[in-house]
Order: C-alpha cells, then structure tokens, then sequence
C-alpha cells in the first residue's frame, strides 16, 4: 500500500543527545520499497527535518511516531472544548517551546495543564531541581483530577505506558508532549497532502498521500542492531512494509470505537482484544516491566554499613564511592631489571657505572651523576638522577664500565608516579561488589579496610503437605526449590538463610514468616487460589501486597508484597517458574535491597535455532542456550521439567506482543551468567 515507511523511536532529550549513536534517542528508519536506510539524530529539530526532506520526494507514505497521538477521555475537551486530539496538538504547539538544540518547556507546559484540573495531576513526574508545586514528584500525590489512567489501547497493549508519567525509569509522558506539538507543525507544513489515522480518517485506510499513525515498536522483536533502538525501528519499518488494509480496523469490541478513533487514537498494528489476549479475561494481569518498576521503588537499600579487613570484603558490596589514598605507583620506578641513568647526560660509548645499586621501591639510592648508570631491580624506585632504564638483555659489563647494545627511548622502561592510578581518584563505586580484582586495587591505592555493606538476610521457606526433604523416602514431591533456591542467594552475594519446609496450615506459616530473622523471604508455592493456597489470602489480609498475578510465562501466579517490613516474594510452586521468577524479579530487588545499584542485563539479540508461534499478552521466558552463535531452546517448556534448568545456560524473552518465530530470526537471549547464576 505503501512505497515509503518512515518509522521514528522519538525522545524528550532537552539537550542534544550528543554525536554518537546511543539509546534512549531519536532514531529513524526509512524503507523505500524495502531498501533500508537508518539514521541517529542528537535533537529532534535534525530528525523532523531529514523526515520532512522524504516527504518532499512525493512517495506514497505510511509515517509513523512511537508516542502516544491522544489522551484518555476527557482530557482533551477539559483541555480544549472540544473531544479532538488534534485541538490537543495545536494547544501543545501553541503553549510549548522546543528549541533547535532540544531545549524545551515541558514541564512548566505540563504544570499549566494541570492547573486546569480539580485536585492534583494528572501529569506527575519532575527533576527535583524544578520548582513546580502543581506538578507533582511521585503518582502518589496525585488526588481527584479526574480522568482515567490509561487511553484504551493501553489495556489492548499489556506493554503500553500510561501518558501521565514524565520522567524517571519508563515514563513515556514527555515524548508524548513534545511529540504532538512537533506533529502539528508536520500537519501545517503538508496540509491536505497528510492524514492522521485515525484521528482524521475514522477506521479505514487513509486515502492521502501521508499517512500518519502511531506505531509501538515493541509489537516486534528487534532486528538485529548495534543499538536496540535501532533495531526496533528497522524492525517496526519491515513490519509496517507487509501491513494490510486490516490494520487499520477499529477496536469493534469497543461501544465508543468512533470516539476513541477522534479523541484518544490507536496503536497500528494491533489486534482486537480479543484476538490478541492470551491470559483470561476479566483478570487484571500486570506487565513483567510494571512489576519489576514497582519493585525498584519498593525495596530501597535495607542494610547498614561497616568497615571490614581487606581480606573479608569480598564479594560484599561497597557501602560509598572509593577514593585512591595514595598514588600508585607512589614513586617512578622501574619496570624491568636493568641499568637507569638519565637520557639527556650519555655521552657517546661508554657509561661509568655509580656506586650501589637500586633494588626496591621503599628504599632510596644516591643520586646519579651525570653521564652515569646504575644498577636497578624491577620495582625499585628510581634514583635521583634517573628517567630511563636500559634492558639488562641490551646491556653488557665488561672493564667497570656499561656497554649498550641499542640506547633506548627517553624514559624507556620507566612508571611514572602514579601512572595506574592518582591519589584521590575514584577507584570503586558505591555498590559495587567487590571482587578480588577489586581488593588488589585497594591495597594497592592505600587501604587496608574497606567500607561495605553489612549482608542482607534473605530466608528461603518452602510451603506445602505435598513436599518431602530431598533424598528423604516416601511418596512426596521432593523438595527442590530450597536448595536451589538458597544456592542462588550465596551465589548473588546475599546471606541465604534456610526457614525450612512449613505444612499447608496458614497459622503455622504466619508463625514462620512471624519469626523469620531476615530482611527479605523467598516462598515457593501456595500464592494461588486454591483452596490450600494460603499465602496469597494471608498476604493479602495480613500483609501488603504490590502485584499478585504478572504477565509471564512460566511465572503466574507470582506474588510481590511485604509481611511485617519484609520484603516477599511468593515464587511459584513449580521449579522451573520458581527459577525464572527469582532471577528476574527477586535478584535485581534484592540486590538493591543489599546496597547494589539495580541492575537489569540488557539480552543479546541472536539468531534464533527454533520456531515458534506466540500470542500477544504477556511476556514468555523459554530455558535456552547458545550453540554456534544461535539459541536453541528446551524441548518442553513445561514448568516442572527440572532436567531444563540443568540444561540451559541462559533464557530467551520474548516479549508481550504476538510473534511468529522462524530460524534465523533475531531474538533476546540472557545468559544466566549475566544473572549471577553459574
């Protein structure tokens, strides 16, 4: 339908992102009759205009920008008088200032909006520096503005980000604000030539010679690409290249599709609700990302400090940022054994060999006359009147008196004082877990103790009547997730601590949840439903609970809470799913919660060894591994098949949206070393 496809991942930036190519950014991709060409841009005034510059060839386009093009209902008539996303946009381009160089006014336009609401809100999210009382800091502040919290498409989409949040990890708001305003200044400059789907069009295939539409690029896995943004928008271009007129039908089991059409927009690309859920409806299934957002501003770091011997911190996590207390080296020395003297006195043939020798870094030899040498150990500090130390291989004594086979360079052979490292520089960051790489640079820079943090206590219980010990006799289910449960604890640096096997009774597991002596507890069974489920009614009666059932695969129900200040993680009966839901929703938490930084690795993206059809609705974790540079995957992805967790060495995520997996074609692959697991 189309000859061109031009595919934007936008940002906020409010300065340029700088000249090389990076995440979080603008990146653009332009397909023209399936010839890619890719483009990273520093300010969003670069990329409109390298986007107006296609246009301007006259082919037949589908333009499509990664933020949202409308607001949940009401917004926009409350903000205009009118039920009319574009009224939203020309408000936005008449109020808001977006410099050439990325300088914007968002925050303060945001403020203003904000103003016209009853209560607090809607739009949250600031940097601190801002003084802008009417913009609140957190969603909690929020009260009484009365609109909802999502568009329509965002409870299509499990992925898809609310448009209140402004800033901090996952906040899409601002791309959105800056964004509109920068498309009515598009829809200006082209007129009649451009229609927005499906603001302008209804649910039916625009008929101008632009189309602009909103696109999600996370429906796709990313292609291949140095940077992930990149390779989402080469991937969104080559998916928008095969779209069908069907794409651009309306949500039919919608009762307002008109209205959501004109007022809040939609997402190209994505199926009917119906088609694209995978998980029951009528249940409220949080995305694997919100989960994980919830648990970074939960579980703050929980531990105090103290100092310890070099000898017992490693393996702890630095509690402050560490400085060098000397320089090192702390003196020019000598890098190899031979003769020192300094360059600039030789005179030609012969050297006159000086008295002594220099052979170690804490001793101090007399000075060198001029047109001198001496001889020098590996280490020891050079003397007055050295800068250059010859070979001993180059050099030969014969008669009192020093022959060199080749004179060297001008400070040859020589360290200067503080070549490795200056005194009071930085050398280790607050969180850090320390390794024994780590404590050489220490001792090295002067310190003999270290600050860290004191070890968080994490207890590991497993629940129900089912469970034997392992290696016990019976007929019961062995107990594997504790064991193994408590070895990936001590192998994150945390301080594993076994609470043991508790019957299905919820008196006797209130008791041990009661007595732990812990900061943190892993559970592993009981946070379903079922009649013997009974961590999830106890947490939820009892305790706090911040998300029962996540949108993963193998990992529901997964329950995040805390019982009595404790932090709570309700793993999954299942061993496989109990494995999976610790190392990517427990591990960052709890490392967090132990003075480290949080920490998600990035997946790689290689070729796939398998294929697969997935539907849309919650993200899949598959037990995989790498051979010949492609993921092959376990043959069963049953969570109780415990042979596939000694099989893999990693796992493939695939994320929420439907895909169809063929060899060959790129997918995101975590190894389990990347999650501390080895």
């Amino acid at each position: 339908m189309f000859e061109l496809i031009l595919a934007a991942d936008w940002s906020a930036a409010a300065s340029p992102t700088g000249p090389r190519p990076k995440k979080d950014a603008i990146w653009v991709c332009a397909d023209l009759h399936g010839a890619q060409e890719t483009r990273y841009f520093p300010t969003r005034a670069g990329a409109l205009g390298w986007i107006d510059g296609w246009l301007a060839k006259g082919h037949r386009t589908l333009l499509g920008f990664d933020f949202a093009f409308g607001y949940p209902p009401g917004f926009a008539r409350a903000l205009t008088g009118q039920d009319d996303a574009l009224a939203v946009w020309d408000r936005l381009a008449a109020h808001l200032t977006d410099g050439p160089d990325n300088a914007n006014d968002r925050y303060e336009v945001a403020q203003a909006i904000n103003r016209r609401f009853p209560g607090t809100g809607p739009f949250w999210g600031r940097p601190a520096h801002l003084d802008l009382p009417d913009l609140p800091t957190t969603d909690r502040a929020r009260e009484g503005h009365g609109l909802p919290e999502r568009r329509a498409i965002e409870t299509v989409v499990p992925g898809a980000k609310p448009v209140w949040q402004l800033a901090y990890a996952g906040a899409v708001g601002s791309q959105s604000l800056v964004g509109l305003a920068a498309l009515a200044g598009l829809r200006a400059r082209w007129g009649t030539e451009l229609q927005v789907w499906p603001q302008q069009t209804g649910w039916q295939v625009p008929t101008a010679r632009i189309a602009l539409v909103e696109i999600y690029p996370s429906l796709w896995p990313p292609a291949q690409a140095p940077i992930r943004d990149q390779g989402q928008v080469i991937a969104t271009a080559a998916a928008l290249r095969a779209a069908e007129a069907a794409w651009f039908t309306g949500p039919a089991a919608q009762p307002d599709a008109d209205r959501i059409a004109r007022e809040e927009g939609w997402i190209l690309g994505t199926r009917l609700a119906a088609e694209a859920q995978a998980l029951p409806p009528g249940v409220d299934w949080t995305p694997m990302a919100e989960a994980l957002e919830t648990l970074r501003k939960a579980h703050p770091c929980r531990v105090g400090k103290e100092e310890v011997p070099l000898g017992a911190a490693a393996g702890r996590f630095a509690a402050q940022d560490i400085s060098a207390r000397r320089a090192s080296p702390p003196r020019a020395n000598a890098a190899v054994d031979g003769w020192g003297f300094a360059h600039a006195t030789l005179a030609p043939g012969p050297i006159p060999v000086a008295e002594g020798r220099a052979a170690a870094a804490t001793t101090r030899a007399a000075a060198v006359p001029p047109g001198h040498a001496i001889r020098i150990l590996t280490g020891a500090a050079l003397p007055p009147g050295v800068d250059t130390v010859a070979l001993q291989e180059e050099a030969e004594l014969r008669d009192g008196v020093l022959h060199l086979r080749a004179l060297p360079k001008p400070g040859a052979n020589a360290r200067a004082a503080g070549e490795d490292v200056q005194a009071g520089a930085p050398i280790l960051p607050a969180g850090r877990r320390l390794t024994p790489g780590d404590l050489a640079l220490a001792a090295s820079s002067g310190h003999g103790t270290l600050p860290v943090r004191a070890p968080l206590r994490v207890g590991v219980l497993s629940t129900g009547d089912e469970l034997i010990e392992p290696g016990a006799p019976g007929d019961g289910i062995h107990d594997a997730n504790r064991p193994m449960l408590l070895a990936m604890l001590a192998g994150w640096g945390l301080e594993p601590v076994d609470l043991g096997h508790v019957p299905d009774d919820p008196g006797v597991l209130r008791d041990a949840l009661d007595a732990a002596p812990v900061e943190a507890v892993l559970t592993s069974g009981g946070a379903s439903a079922g009649d013997e489920d009974h961590l999830s009614r106890l947490l939820s009666s009892e305790g706090r609970v911040h998300h029962w059932r996540i949108a993963i695969k193998p990992g529901r129900p997964l329950m995040l809470g805390d019982w009595q200040g404790k932090a709570l993680f309700g793993l999954p009966g299942n061993p496989v799913a109990a494995f999976t839901c610790a190392a990517l929703f427990a591990r960052p938490a709890l490392l967090q919660m132990a003075g480290a930084a949080w920490s998600e690795p990035e997946p790689l993206s290689v070729p796939a060894a398998f294929a697969k059809r997935k539907k849309a609705g919650r993200t899949e974790i598959l037990r995989a591994r790498l051979r010949d540079g492609r993921a092959e995957v376990f043959a069963s992805e049953g969570s109780g098949r415990t042979s596939g967790l000694s099989w893999a060495e990693g796992f493939v995520i695939l994320p929420e949206p439907a895909a169809t997996i063929s060899e060959g074609d790129p997918v995101p692959y975590l190894s389990f070393t990347a999650l501390g697991i080895g």
